[in-house]
């Protein structure tokens, strides 16, 4: 089975299945073989705020979060955690909920959000499927996928959601990898995937969506680095051999050009 839904599969379920995920390709983009295959990924407050943001707006009939204590500290905060742990459910801080509300509520308000919580798309869903070029298993789990019109959607917590900021973001976090990734997955799911908008909303007030979709262009270059990362984790698999890539010599670092004039002042 290509698509497993969410009342199906849970998000930890997903999460333990071997396959290579856009996190993990993302991840040897950025930095290398050697930190993927060292990774360790663990909990934060900003990840519970963003997966707490995710449940509110998408599976809301689940009471997937746990508002919680004032503070992290204590007894009644460890309480509750296990509780929350041992019922798969997310616990935040009773101002930590109502920050996750306030942002949930922004973008349900929002047109896209509305679509994404109606009933015309699948939330949470998980999708399989094989590299044909590498034979790699991969997978995906889009937050919201309307299939009819093969439209993906991914919501993004951020500082700014002005459109110059969402740019650099896009670009500082490879999120152009991430959304050819999931379509990729899809398409070789079998599945349509024709379009993918990334919902960014403010974690402060008003907390403003902007709903970005990227170019054809830009696209196509994250499938060009989807498809190279792939390959390049294929061979390390073969090899067994996972590096860095960082040079065995010495390495130098030049006064940058704009600091020369200050350095001139010195007489150096």
């Amino acid at each position: 089975m290509t698509m497993i839904t969410a009342d199906k599969l849970s998000n930890a379920e997903y999460h333990a299945m071997d396959a290579i995920s856009s996190s993990d390709v993302k991840m040897v983009h950025s930095k290398s073989l050697a930190h993927w295959k060292a990774k360790v990924y663990k909990s934060s407050v900003a990840f519970d705020l963003g997966t707490a943001v995710h449940a509110l707006c998408l599976e809301a009939e689940k009471n997937l979060v746990v508002r919680g204590p004032d503070t992290r500290r204590g007894k009644a905060w460890s309480e509750a955690y296990e509780a929350a742990q041992i019922d798969g459910k997310t616990l935040l801080t009773s101002g930590d909920y109502d920050l996750a509300r306030n942002v949930a509520d922004s973008v349900l308000f929002h047109p896209v959000g509305q679509r994404m919580a109606g009933p015309t798309t699948i939330n949470e869903a998980s999708f399989f499927a094989t590299d044909p070029e590498t034979g790699l298993a991969i997978k995906t789990r889009p937050d919201s996928y309307w299939e009819e019109n093969g439209v993906l959607y991914d919501i993004k917590t951020c500082q700014s959601s002005d459109p110059k900021s969402v740019a650099k973001t896009i670009l500082d976090f490879s999120y152009h990898v991430q959304a050819a990734f999931y379509m990729k997955v899809l398409t070789w799911a079998g599945h349509k995937a024709e379009r993918f908008a990334f919902v960014f909303v403010e974690k402060t007030a008003p907390y403003a969506v902007n709903v970005t979709e990227l170019t054809p262009e830009f696209l196509d270059y994250g499938h060009a680095i989807v498809d190279a990362t792939l390959a390049k984790i294929k061979e390390a698999n073969d090899a067994g051999e996972y590096p860095t890539g960082f040079s065995d010599q010495i390495n130098v670092v030049d006064l940058p050009r704009w600091l020369q004039q200050d350095a001139a002042e010195f007489n150096l």
